[in-house]
């Protein structure tokens, strides 16, 4: 322990206990009955983390250096700040609207500025999330394919219910409508969480295997894309075939002459695949894929959102649409009015809640982010690329849990000290 600190010590910490979070929250709230478990602990480790980057400063004398995508964080958390008091809203609406617009762009401008005090390198970081996620794949794996959801239950979940209930903790599984096909889950709180932590995990996989051919490798990329396609996720599944394709169309030449016999292997047994699949799932093909109640859902939000954007194009404040408002609003959480608090896309939620400006900065920082891990690694941009576009029709971002490992391992891909 002697080549380490406090700052190296939470962040291998977050790493490793991430994807178990929903389950550890659940013990914590239901078993330990320790109030508002499962919304603050993370959010008491980041305050830790900010504290212990400080100490380090001070400790050596020395003050960040700020460049333009602090600059532009900084503007993007100010200007949600105003607005939010210009509405009349209150401490309240930022803390809980903060949570989740903004506390993974502070995260990853801990680890921007934490400069050489993160003792630890990025490869054995990753490892260890590897390591840890595997655990987390394995537990899941067993609940799905050996005992099954129901004994979920013994570990704090609840029954799926059909109908929508608000603040009805964590469903051991989801359905999928119209076809008596249970959507996986494993020990997360949704299917579209699970899709979102397998493409960070299958990305970094890639990243840390991308030298070597052994066929272990390639097993384990498909045995992870099979999972995804058992979440059921269209926009996961689309955007992840686009971002295999962007990888393989930047760097064609190299993967080609590398793995041409591979590759064609895989071509053919994907088209396999794909036969059996449509033929087993003939009959409610129309219904998985196309899901009529939620697409047209999904056009109807964005269609309402947009009119209250029209309405209120420079603001409207913090906390004023999903996932913030059912904690500030528990009143209006009804089926009936969900319409008009989840807009089914984060881009829109943003546009709602901050404006035009603040949507505009929104995109400055994305697209700055995008431009560095273009240059620095395809497969960590592919794979960025891909979240960000599934944000267009989920509000997948509120999965904090998943959002603060995302933007850690992001800035450490820029950084790579």
């Amino acid at each position: 322990m002697k080549n380490t600190n406090l700052f190296t010590i939470i962040t291998k910490f977050l790493v490793i206990i991430l994807p178990f979070y929903v389950i550890i929250s659940l013990f914590l709230t239901n078993i330990l009955h320790i109030p508002m478990a499962w919304f603050f602990i993370k959010e008491f480790a980041l305050v830790l983390l900010f504290w212990s980057l400080a100490f380090e400063y001070i400790k050596d004398k020395k003050i960040p250096k700020f460049d333009l995508l602090d600059y532009l964080v900084f503007s993007f958390i100010l200007y949600g700040v105003i607005i939010t008091f210009a509405n009349g809203l209150w401490l309240k609406s930022i803390i809980f609207g903060g949570r989740y617009d903004f506390m993974f762009l502070v995260v990853m401008l801990i680890f921007k500025n934490s400069w050489n005090y993160l003792k630890i390198s990025l490869k054995k970081l990753l490892e260890l999330f590897l390591y840890s996620g595997f655990f987390a794949i394995l537990l899941s794996s067993i609940f799905k394919f050996a005992i099954w959801e129901k004994y979920l239950l013994n570990f704090w979940f609840v029954n799926y219910s059909w109908s929508w209930i608000y603040s009805g903790w964590v469903p051991n599984y989801h359905w999928l409508e119209a076809t008596g096909i249970k959507r996986f889950q494993w020990i997360f709180d949704w299917p579209n969480p699970m899709a979102y932590f397998l493409i960070i995990y299958s990305f970094i996989f890639l990243y840390m295997q991308k030298n070597k051919k052994e066929y272990y490798v390639f097993l384990s990329l498909a045995v992870l894309f099979w999972f995804l396609i058992l979440t059921y996720s269209r926009s996961a599944l689309l955007w992840v075939f686009s971002s295999i394709w962007l990888i393989f169309l930047l760097d064609f030449k190299r993967l080609f002459k590398k793995y041409k016999k591979t590759l064609s292997i895989l071509v053919f047994l994907a088209l396999i695949f794909s036969l059996v699949f449509g033929y087993i799932f003939r009959d409610s093909f129309k219904n998985i894929i196309l899901r009529h109640g939620s697409t047209s859902g999904h056009f109807e939000r964005m269609e309402i959102w947009l009119k209250r954007f029209a309405k209120k194009p420079l603001w409207a404040g913090l906390a004023e649409a999903w996932p913030a408002f059912r904690s500030i609003y528990p009143d209006k959480q009804t089926k009936k009015d969900e319409v008009y608090y989840i807009p089914e896309s984060w881009y829109i939620q943003i546009l709602i809640e901050w404006g035009i400006i603040y949507f505009l900065l929104f995109l400055a920082i994305l697209l700055l982010i995008l431009k560095w891990l273009f240059f620095e690694s395809k497969i960590i941009f592919s794979m960025f690329l891909a979240i960000l576009v599934m944000n267009v029709f989920l509000h997948i971002f509120e999965s904090t849990y998943l959002s603060i490992l995302l933007f850690i391992f992001i800035w450490l891909f820029l950084k790579k000290e």
